[in-house]
């Protein structure tokens, strides 16, 4: 076991973790950074495709300010989100963020008169280089930053666990270096988790393969609470086939530079939904695009695995092309932009909910631990609001150091997790499988039971089968090959051990939310119920490992819904 001590560990190399460590190097905190995969190379940061336009910046009228904040409220957080929060993280974005990444000198694309490029509409948005890739050239500059800063980094290192002492504070993390095939533990006494979203919970999935609910489990081992598993999001428009390039998507987001979108047909040719007639603020009209799909789905017209299209055939193909990269994927299908359509699929996306933070301080009820970006509880995404979350976590635990007690390694807790992890590389028994076995068919679980359409007895029946993959083939795990060295079967047995976890957790949450609300949907209970279901679903830990339910309602200081109960494929959000 290698052993390594830190000021603070971030524990992400994404939007969020990248950011997080330079505020800390700026503040003069030596951060270290433990990455999955590599810093600003992988993760979702890199496939962002737009930057939102907020309040008064680039010309934004009120209406258009107040539509952008409309947006992020009631059509990407369903109203479950701290409005406090939504305002402070927009007037940052606008005062802060978006200056700090011209000055670094990121490229927003301009027209011919040196005038940046947005779409028209109600909810404006911007592209570095060129729609659909902004995300790219954004993770290479904070890349760049972090090695500039001479930020010390371990990439292709996940963290496993998290060490805390006698009174429950932070005092370690243990990782698996998968280069080298080691162990280290990192005495610490600040962490902070910024692991993303936690998708690979299904065969589509819009997840690298590094989002698998590493930095939740962690968290609830821990002792964190978490919220709002349940509201899971969707793409509705992946492009169906081949499979492996399940990331790209008939983009549903209205073009910069003109006010057109994508439209979805159904198997009989009708269009069933077209963004700038039917979603106009919907800067991101994902659950809008999943309403509509499930009433083509009722009527016979379309499955959430296919059988429905998608296309840009009635925009010109100048204008398509002008700023973005989405006719990429029809060349290299042999189709033509102009002319064809190609069948389209729903694939797991964001995950809404995670871990119980203070929003204004991105700190838990752990002491030590603090959260920015999707692993987080308290907002869904977008890669300049979980920049904010960093720049918070690293503001607040810059604060926190001077009175976090000093880092002592707890190694009776080391040792412990140590082994676990060797236990895991065993050799592959004559009767055994292997993790990736146990990935499919719990991918294959979720994908029948959990996905849009779900109800009591289902959930009940993938409730009970997760126990049984937990009780019956976990035991039976092994590997083909126990090299230690980049060996990612040993990884996949380690992500085994977090996605049960929370896939277990999940079902729970979802059973315990007895309504439907955005991309949640119960047959069993279909309404969208603002009366009692305006709350965070939160799950506490107990000794036994199962969770404990509570609700805390949202203040609604600036947004309210307009009705107290309706039929959820009926909400226009």
């Amino acid at each position: 076991m290698r052993r390594l001590a830190a000021e603070t560990a971030v524990i992400g190399g994404g939007a969020a973790g990248t950011f997080a460590a330079l505020e800390l190097h700026r503040r003069g905190v030596k951060p270290l950074i433990l990455c999955k995969g590599l810093v600003g190379k992988s993760g979702a940061s890199i496939f962002a495709g737009n930057l939102v336009v907020p309040g008064r910046l680039l010309g934004n009228t009120a209406e258009q300010a107040r539509d952008t904040a409309e947006f992020l409220i009631r059509m990407h957080n369903h109203f479950l989100i701290d409005q406090h929060y939504a305002r402070a993280a927009g007037e940052w974005i606008e005062r802060e963020y978006y200056p700090e990444l011209e000055r670094a000198g990121l490229y927003l694309r301009r027209d011919d008169r040196g005038e940046i490029v947005t779409n028209d509409g109600p909810v404006r948005c911007m592209a570095a280089h060129s729609q659909g890739e902004s995300g790219v050239l954004f993770m290479d500059l904070r890349r760049k930053q972090v090695l500039k800063a001479g930020i010390p980094w371990l990439e292709e290192t996940a963290a496993t666990a998290l060490l805390t002492d006698a009174d429950g504070a932070i005092a370690g993390v243990m990782a698996l270096d998968l280069a080298r095939g080691e162990v280290v533990a990192i005495a610490t006494r600040a962490v902070i988790l910024a692991t993303g979203y936690a998708d690979r919970f299904y065969p589509r999935s819009t997840a690298t393969r590094e989002m698998s609910a590493d930095g939740i489990a962690m968290a609830w081992r821990a002792g964190a609470e978490l919220m709002n598993l349940e509201i899971q999001w969707w793409h509705t428009s992946d492009v169906r086939f081949p499979l492996c390039w399940q990331r790209t998507q008939i983009y549903p987001n209205p073009i910069i530079g003109s006010s057109h979108s994508a439209r979805l047909y159904n198997s009989d040719g009708e269009v069933f939904f077209d963004q700038e007639a039917d979603a106009p603020t919907a800067m991101g009209p994902y659950t809008l695009q999943l309403k509509r799909l499930a009433k083509q789905v009722l009527a016979g017209k379309a499955r959430f695995d296919g059988g429905y299209y998608s296309s840009f055939t009635h925009i010109a193909p100048n204008t398509v092309s002008a700023y973005t990269d989405y006719a990429k994927a029809f060349t290299a299908l042999g189709k033509s932009i102009a002319t064809d359509t190609l069948e389209t699929a729903c694939s797991a996306h964001y995950r809404q909910g995670g871990i119980v933070v203070d929003p204004a301080r991105m700190a838990t009820r752990v002491p030590g631990l603090y959260v920015a970006g999707g692993v987080g509880g308290h907002s869904n995404g977008l890669i300049a609001p979980v920049t904010y979350d960093g720049m918070l976590a690293a503001e607040t635990v810059a604060g926190d150091l001077p009175r976090l007690k000093p880092a002592a390694l707890p190694e009776d807790k080391a040792a412990a997790e140590e082994a676990r992890l060797q236990a895991l590389r065993r050799s592959l028994p004559g009767n055994g499988v292997t993790p990736a076995h146990v990935k499919k068919a719990l991918r294959a679980l979720m994908s029948e039971k959990m996905g849009f359409f779900k109800n009591a007895a289902g959930m009940e029946e993938a409730l009970a089968e997760v126990t049984r993959l937990r009780d019956e083939l976990m035991p039976a795990m092994g590997l083909a090959n126990v090299t230690p060295r980049l060996n990612y079967a040993w990884l996949d047995a380690i992500d085994v051990t977090n996605l049960l976890e929370v896939a277990a957790l999940t079902i729970r949450a979802a059973l315990n939310r007895t309504e439907s609300r955005g991309p949640f949907y119960r047959t069993d209970f279909p309404e969208t119920d603002n009366e009692r279901w305006l709350v965070k679903n939160i799950l506490t830990p107990t000794a036994n490992g199962d969770p404990n339910f509570r609700t805390e309602p949202y203040e609604l200081p600036f947004l309210k819904p307009d009705f107290p109960r309706r039929e959820s494929l009926e909400v226009d959000w």
